[in-house]
């Protein structure tokens, strides 16, 4: 009876871990991180990859940041939402690790 239990056990724990993992692919799929500029005049939001998904600048932002540098504020705040996001499921993948 304790063989029955153990595998009965064992296989909930594989279900609850797909399943887990079904709803971080789906997060994943739909993660996003936006980083603000100090003066909050530019916004940078980033998905899962990285990847520059919405640059939003308010109407003040060409006399507060200059050509010159509006660039690489972009840049700045890009790289800082890809680095919160990645942060955030290194953490996460921590959690879920398997332990052997």
């Amino acid at each position: 009876m304790a063989g029955i239990s153990g595998a009965a056990a064992l296989l909930a724990d594989v279900e609850r871990r797909e399943a887990e993992l079904a709803r971080l692919d789906e997060e994943f799929r739909t993660a996003r991180v936006t980083a603000r500029s100090q003066d909050r005049t530019v916004a940078v939001t980033v998905d899962v990859r990285g990847h520059v998904v919405e640059v939003e600048l308010a109407p003040g932002t060409p006399r507060a940041h200059p050509p010159e540098r509006l660039g690489p504020l972009i840049a700045e705040l890009a790289a800082r939402a890809a680095g919160t996001l990645r942060e955030h499921y290194e953490r996460r993948a921590e959690l879920t690790r398997v332990p052997r």
